[in-house]
C-alpha cells in the first residue's frame, strides 16, 4: 500500500475550473441558496484538490460514476475536464434546471435503500467522495453495490474526514468530542429536513476505512493524506506528520477475479 501526502493547495488550473463551474450552479429552491453558497465557499479548494487526484488517477475517456452529485460542483468540473461522468444523488431535482442547462447526466437513487440502477461491471471508476461518513443505514449494502457496478480492474476513489487528524485528537482529548469536521450531532441530523440529505453520522480513522473496504472486497492501494490548517504551527505539524491532516483519500481497486456477493 502506498502512502502519499497531497499538496496543501490545488493546482491553478483545477481551481479555475471549479470557480468557473460554481458560477453556473444554483438550486431550484432558493431556500437552499444559503447552504449552496456556504458549500461552494468552504469546499471549492478541497474539490479542486479532488480534481487534481482525478486527473492523476483517471484516464480521459474512462466512464466515471460520481456519488452525491448535489450541489454538482465536482460533477460539473469532471464534465468540464472531458470525463464521461454520470452523477447519482438522492434528490437531483433540487438542481433540475442546472442539470438540464449543463447537460449533465444525474440519476436519482437512494443509495442506502435502493440497488444502483446499473448493470454489473458498468463503470471504469467510481468517485465516492465525502459520502462514507454520511451513511446511516447499512454501509455494507451501499459499498457492495458500488463494488458490483465497477468493472474488474477498475477502481474507486473515496475521501472522508480523518478522525485521527490534529483537529480530531484535540477535540477528543480536550473537548470530549469524537469528531474532526462536524461535531454537532443535532445539526447533522437536521440536514435531513433542510438541504434534504443526512449530515455526518460519524467520522472514521484510516484503519477503520481500510478494514471495511477490504471486507467488502476492495483492495486498497493508495492512501493520500490531504487538507490544510489555519495556522503556521499546525501546517508545520502536518508537514512533519502527514497522517494528522484533516482529510484522507483512498484509492481502491476491484480485483480482476472479484466475485460480487449480495449482502441483501
Amino acid at each position: 500500500m502506498n502512502f502519499e501526502s497531497q499538496s496543501f493547495y490545488p493546482s491553478a488550473n483545477s481551481l479555475e475550473i471549479i470557480e468557473q463551474c460554481a458560477q453556473k450552479l444554483s438550486p431550484e429552491d432558493k431556500r437552499l441558496s444559503e447552504w449552496h453558497n456556504s458549500y461552494v465557499t468552504n469546499h471549492k479548494s478541497r474539490i479542486a484538490l479532488d480534481l487534481d487526484i482525478a486527473k492523476d488517477q483517471v484516464h480521459h475517456g474512462n466512464s466515471i460514476l460520481e456519488f452525491g452529485s448535489v450541489p454538482l460542483l465536482f460533477t460539473a468540473a469532471l464534465a468540464a475536464s472531458n470525463y464521461n461522468v454520470t452523477g447519482i444523488d438522492i434528490a437531483p431535482e433540487r438542481y433540475k434546471e442546472t442539470i438540464a442547462k449543463l447537460r449533465i447526466d444525474v440519476i436519482k437513487c437512494d443509495i442506502e435503500s435502493e440497488r444502483l440502477p446499473f448493470a454489473d461491471n458498468s463503470f471504469d471508476t467510481v468517485v465516492f467522495n465525502e459520502i462514507f461518513e454520511h451513511l446511516r443505514i447499512n454501509p455494507v449494502f451501499t459499498l457492495s453495490e458500488v463494488l458490483r457496478v465497477i468493472k474488474p480492474g477498475g477502481h474507486m476513489m473515496l475521501s472522508s474526514p480523518n478522525l485521527r487528524s490534529l483537529y480530531g485528537l484535540v477535540n477528543f482529548l480536550i473537548k470530549n468530542r469524537a469528531y474532526s469536521c462536524s461535531g454537532n450531532i443535532y445539526a447533522e441530523y437536521q440536514k435531513l429536513e433542510k438541504p434534504g440529505h443526512m449530515g455526518h453520522v460519524r467520522e472514521y480513522t484510516t484503519k477503520e476505512v481500510i478494514e471495511f473496504l477490504e471486507n467488502i472486497g476492495f483492495a486498497v492501494t493508495t492512501i493520500i493524506y490531504r487538507g490544510s490548517f489555519n495556522t503556521n504551527f499546525k501546517q508545520i505539524v502536518a508537514r512533519l506528520f502527514p497522517n494528522v491532516r484533516p482529510f484522507v483519500s483512498y484509492v481502491a481497486i476491484k480485483p480482476v477475479h472479484s466475485v460480487y456477493q449480495s449482502h441483501m
